[in-house]
């Protein structure tokens, strides 16, 4: 028998309403992940063509073939989270499981040794990406990001956690933005401060993903085990099926490229359209100041009074009027700081509100077809999210590179300026586009309360009937 901590067993028999310690614990989750996430998604490139002097292009591809196959480990470890059987739970086994992976990988990846030939970089960085992020983040990511939908099955309560996860996810992605270019550049400014830079962070990202898994537990007993739910082929063509799962995905595919072309491109913007490349920092800290402000004193109210399909088509409205005034004076830093600040206000909408969906879409999807799937419903969109990262970095990297953009110029051409500026501000707005259109046709949070009455009642009438066989 396997040797067991006690005081990490989960706790099913938890109060149901969610205690302050337990909702910050779990926020400290995504704390964690955008202490990976973030300077993999927005500062690798730069450091990949600034420190290790390798080719955009090139880097951006491997990290688009990368995406795909993390989108697809989403699915494999979606398939494991059905199946784990732990008394640690469904998903914090796993979480607990890749504390120690999750700090190698988080400095493996900003190593890339400079003694090396270009191919050599490009093979080490291949391997080191797609452990980092297509095994190692997804094993602790996804886990964590299914274990709100095993807390509660209250969906204010969940929508509170999504917040709090986003409160989480902001302050780590301030953190990065802010603290890790001057970090390095206090440390000699080389590709040795990057390594210690990433030391540091991914120590503080394991001890607050540690919180999360000691102090969340889960509450919710998943349906049992058919025949029919064993078969995954047939598990995700029913979720496949699920009309509302589609929207969001589509949704959250386009409204992450946008946000990873847009921050791709957002160091190269600082350096020479604003002349500094630490503003990257400042203008993160405006935005993400204006997000928290958002989503305390005004995403909790736009929920309940409007739901949040409609709350995140407003936001994403918001977003694309204020990027594509960027146009009108790209070097003003001054506009720059007002239109972080909108962007910022309106991101903490239409993170909450796609991230607080996915758990509806679990529940809708038990409700349609007699069966819950947390972890692949929750993979499979978060696999749209991956999907979208690569093709974020893919569509960032070539329009610079296709613009002639020329690795750690003084001055780039006219053409490069361009493809900088649409890369950072004007594709990002077309794809926000695409993700209102989707969700148009979105009625779930209508139908929500009912589809909640219909499945008490059946639980009720599976325990009312074991009872009588027993």
């Amino acid at each position: 028998m396997a040797f067991v901590i006690k005081a990490f067993v989960n706790r099913a028999d938890k109060d149901p309403n969610i205690g302050l310690i337990e909702k910050i614990s779990y926020g400290l989750g995504d704390f964690s992940s955008q202490l990976l996430l973030t300077p993999v998604s927005m500062l690798f490139m730069y450091y990949a063509t600034e420190y290790v002097d390798i080719g955009m292009a090139e880097v951006g591809f491997i990290m688009m073939i990368s995406r795909v196959f993390d989108g697809i480990s989403d699915l494999l470890v979606g398939y494991l989270i059905e199946r784990t059987k732990s008394p640690y739970g469904k998903t914090r086994a796993w979480i607990l499981r890749m504390i120690i992976p999750y700090f190698v990988c988080g400095v493996a990846i900003f190593s890339v040794p400079t003694n090396m030939s270009d191919m050599l970089k490009y093979i080490y960085i291949f391997l080191v990406y797609n452990l980092t992020i297509t095994v190692v983040y997804t094993s602790i990511n996804l886990p964590y990001g299914a274990l709100s939908t095993l807390m509660t099955q209250d969906s204010y309560q969940r929508s509170v956690l999504v917040i709090f996860r986003m409160l989480g996810a902001t302050a780590g992605g301030t953190l990065v933005m802010m603290g890790v270019l001057p970090m390095v550049h206090y440390l000699g400014n080389d590709q040795m401060a990057w390594t210690i830079t990433a030391a540091i962070i991914s120590a503080i990202a394991c001890l607050g993903f540690f919180c999360t898994f000691f102090f969340c537990h889960e509450r919710v007993v998943s349906a049992p085990m058919t025949e029919a739910k064993g078969n995954t082929l047939k598990a995700i063509k029913k979720i496949m099926m699920n009309k509302y799962w589609v929207m969001l995905t589509i949704a959250m595919l386009f409204v992450c490229a946008a946000d990873i072309v847009s921050g791709n491109a957002s160091a190269y913007y600082c350096r020479y359209y604003l002349q500094d490349d630490t503003l990257i920092g400042t203008l993160s800290a405006i935005s993400n100041v204006c997000k928290v402000a958002g989503m305390i004193l005004v995403v909790p109210i736009m929920l309940k009074k409007l739901g949040k399909r409609n709350s995140l088509m407003i936001a994403a409205a918001l977003i694309v009027a204020a990027n594509l005034s960027r146009t009108l004076a790209p070097y003003s830093v001054e506009l720059n700081y007002v239109i972080s600040a909108i962007c910022g206000f309106g991101s903490g909408f239409t993170y909450t509100c796609l991230f607080a969906m996915i758990p509806d879409c679990v529940e809708y999807s038990e409700y349609r077809d007699y069966e819950r799937h947390e972890g692949l419903v929750y993979s499979s969109v978060s696999f749209a999210s991956k999907v979208a990262g690569g093709l974020g970095v893919l569509v960032s990297s070539f329009v610079m590179n296709f613009g002639g953009y020329v690795n750690g110029a003084e001055s780039q051409s006219e053409q490069a300026m361009n493809a900088i500026l649409a890369a950072h501000t004007i594709i990002p707005p077309l794809m926000f586009i695409v993700a209102i259109v989707a969700l148009s046709c979105y009625k779930l949070d209508k139908i929500y309360d009912d589809v909640i009455r219909e499945l008490k009642l059946r639980h009720l009438k599976d325990e009312t009937a074991a009872e009588a066989k027993a």
